[in-house]
Order: structure tokens, then sequence, then C-alpha cells
């Protein structure tokens, strides 16, 4: 009678080993490598499987693999002894790894959530330079939630609307999740933001057919205006006339005035080479191709302030490898030495309500700053839209105008123009 198991090649790596499918059939043994590697400590010995653990993904995946593989060996074994009436281990080996291949091949084995939920994080790799969004935020936010359900997170749950794992989510992410302030709580853009990069996951099953499609409109990214800042225009020249000898704080400035008027994101903005800078008849341009929006060119006007501070630093990017908590520190910091210091009032819901928060100016200025500054300034300069979104990269208008951050009153006087 013929019996199957499962071990490691190396029971005490501290890294990924191999796991052997080992057949018994009387007097012969069969040694096998399956190809799949796991690490020891997420290997249950008894029962011959991968751990079923919240932190190992795709255990199920593994798992239904292992299970598959025994069952062909088995097939193969038997159709192998009718045709031999003897085992030939060299013959059932080569049967076994042909029938495999080709078993991969005709055979779409269903992953599951997690599984494609792995799959999906590869290909963001490929698009994009940074999948933390996806790999970090949104991967631990699932996690919590199926602690809290005390079950694993599945397509069929995603589509229950009344008390389903949405719901559950929503309820962790607004009175539990911890917000960037050490408390309990997200805010709506950051609630948002999850459930925005869940339903990006959930289309790409769908794009690619490893699930049938269901509504998804119980999974609303909502959001909310939190009254971010912009520098007016004698601001940026304040910052652009502060005297500085330390380097960190000076690259810094030019980085941040480089995006007051090119628009570019920081992620963009760190990456900016010579190559990317292009002169033709002494009127230069940058040719880019943007890491957020999928790799969408844009191509910006070099003007004089751009001009001087890309040739102070060879036509590359001022701010190098400066990691954006350095650079928001640095940057609030020079904006209170030149008295940025208007007193502003931000409205956030958080946990569920409605807190009002007192500020100086400087405190909210950020690497994004830069980016709201150029295009609302261009706004006020009554620049075309399609212009300044040409430069920005914006897609759409809604997304646009939640950049412009004009006060009340001064879109009363740009109005006052066009009235009688």
């Amino acid at each position: 009678m013929a019996s199957i198991k499962f071990n490691l090649r190396d029971t005490n790596s501290k890294n990924e080993t191999l796991i052997y499918l080992i057949l018994n059939h009387e007097k012969d043994r069969i040694k096998i490598s399956t190809g799949i590697s796991v690490y020891p400590k997420n290997w249950n010995k008894k029962k011959q499987r991968v751990k079923e653990l919240m932190d190992i993904p795709n255990h199920h995946q593994i798992n239904l693999k292992l299970e598959k593989f025994s069952l062909i060996m088995i097939e193969e074994l038997n159709k192998h002894l009718e045709e031999s009436n003897y085992l030939d281990k060299d013959i059932l080996k080569e049967k076994f790894t042909t029938s495999i291949k080709t078993k991969r091949k005709t055979i779409k084995i269903k992953k599951g959530f997690w599984g494609y939920f792995e799959e999906f994080i590869e290909y963001k790799k490929r698009e994009l330079k940074d999948v933390k969004d996806y790999n970090n935020s949104l991967r631990k936010h699932l996690i919590a939630t199926e602690k809290i359900l005390t079950r694993k997170a599945t397509f069929d749950g995603m589509k229950k609307i009344h008390n389903g794992f949405v719901y559950v989510m929503k309820e962790y992410l607004t009175k539990e999740a911890i917000n960037s302030k050490g408390k309990k709580g997200l805010t709506v853009n950051s609630i948002g933001k999850q459930f925005k990069n869940l339903k990006v996951f959930l289309n790409w099953c769908f794009e690619n057919n490893y699930i049938d499609q269901f509504s998804i409109k119980h999974i609303v990214n909502t959001t909310e205006d939190v009254d971010d800042v912009y520098l007016e225009k004698e601001e940026v020249e304040r910052l652009i006339k502060l005297n500085l000898k330390d380097d960190t704080e000076r690259r810094v400035r030019d980085g941040f005035i480089l995006s007051c008027n090119t628009a570019l994101r920081f992620g963009d903005l760190q990456s900016l080479r010579s190559s990317h800078i292009n002169f033709k008849q002494e009127k230069g341009t940058i040719t880019i191709q943007q890491s957020k929006t999928g790799g969408r060119k844009i191509v910006i006007p070099i003007n004089k302030i751009s001009d001087k501070i890309l040739k102070r630093y060879d036509n590359n990017s001022p701010i190098g490898n400066i990691k954006i908590p350095v650079f928001n520190t640095t940057i609030r910091k020079l904006c209170e030495r030149v008295n940025i210091n208007e007193n502003v009032v931000v409205y956030r819901t958080e946990v569920g309500r409605k807190i009002e928060y007192d500020h100086k100016k400087f405190e909210l200025v950020s690497s994004h700053t830069g980016r709201r500054t150029f295009c609302t300034l261009k706004m006020k300069q009554n620049v075309p839209i399609d212009m300044i979104m040409s430069v920005s990269g914006h897609k759409s208008y809604k997304n646009f105008f939640r950049y412009l951050k004009m006060k009340p009153n001064e879109y009363a006087e740009e109005m006052r123009k066009y009235m009688d």
C-alpha cells in the first residue's frame, strides 16, 4: 500500500527550505522536490502542511498545491503499476514531473483572496516605485479586521453589505486603528484611502477574470476637505531670500521652491536627474514620467527660479536621498524662521466626530505644499485650468479643484471682476 508524506529539506534552516514529497510503496521509497519553499517555523510537522496563520497569507494556496501533488503522485503510481507490474522509480519520477507541468498549463487553480492579493502586489511592484500603500497599510488593516472577525478575508465576505467584512473594517478603521498621532481612529481621508486601494485590488481581480464581478458600491472611499495650506507668492520669496549655511536646510528649501515652480510630487522631485532636463533655444523643460499616475509623461516649462536651482545641482535633484520626515520637519522650521505663522483653523473628522484644531501656518507645510502652491498661484494668475493640469498631471477636474486653496474672500474678489 502506498503512502505519501511531506518533509522539509532542512528543519533547522533560518531561511526558507524546500518541501519534499516522499512516496513509500512496499519496500520502495521515492523522494522528489515540490519546488515550494517555506520557513521551518511556519511548518506544521504533525500535519505536514503550512501552518494556518493570518501572517502567512499564502498558506491556503501552498497547502492546496501539496494536496494536488499528493493526488497526482497516487494517480501516476497506479497508472505505472498497471502498465509495468513493478515500480521503476526513475520512470515514475519523470511521469509525475510531466503531469505536474501539464496540469499547471491546463488547470487554473483558484488562489483565494490572499493568493490573488500576493499576485496583485507583485504586479504593482512592476508598475509603481512604491507599493507600501498596498503591501503595508492595506495588508495590515485587512489582517487586523480578520482578527476582529476571527475568520479570514474572502471574496464572499467582501460582497456582504450588512455587517460584512467591509462594515467591520470601517468600524475598526474609524474607532480602533492607530493614527499618526498614536491615538485610536483614522481620519476620513485615511479611511477613504484604504477603501480606494481595496477597490483597486478587487477591480484588478475582475479585469483578470480571476473572480466573478460583484457590486462594490458599498465600499465607499469618502474624502473631506482638510484645509491644507498653500504659500502666497511673497511667502515663497521670503524662503528664496533666506540665507542658509546648513547643507540639508539648503537642499530642502531649494527642493521645496522647485516644487512650488514645477508642481512636482516629492517622489518625482527626488528621482529628478539631468536626463530629464531638455534645453532648446535656451528655453528648458523637464520631461518626466510621474510615479503616482501609472507613468503618465508630463512636460514642465523651466522658469528662471527653477533654472537657477537646477544649475546649482548640475540639473539633478536638490533633495537626493533626503527622507520625507526629514524634509517635512526641516521645511516647517524654515517657514517658521521667515514668519509664515498665520493662524489657521483645521477641521477633521476623527472617531466619527468633527474636531477643530488651531495651528500656525508653518506647522501645516509639508512636501505636498509646493505642488498645491503651484496650482493655486497659477489659478490666481488666471492661467487656463487645462494648462495647469498639463503640468501638474491631474487627470480630472474633481481632483484638481481639491488642490485649490484660495480663501473665500479671494474668490469673492476674483468674482468681482465679472460682476456688473
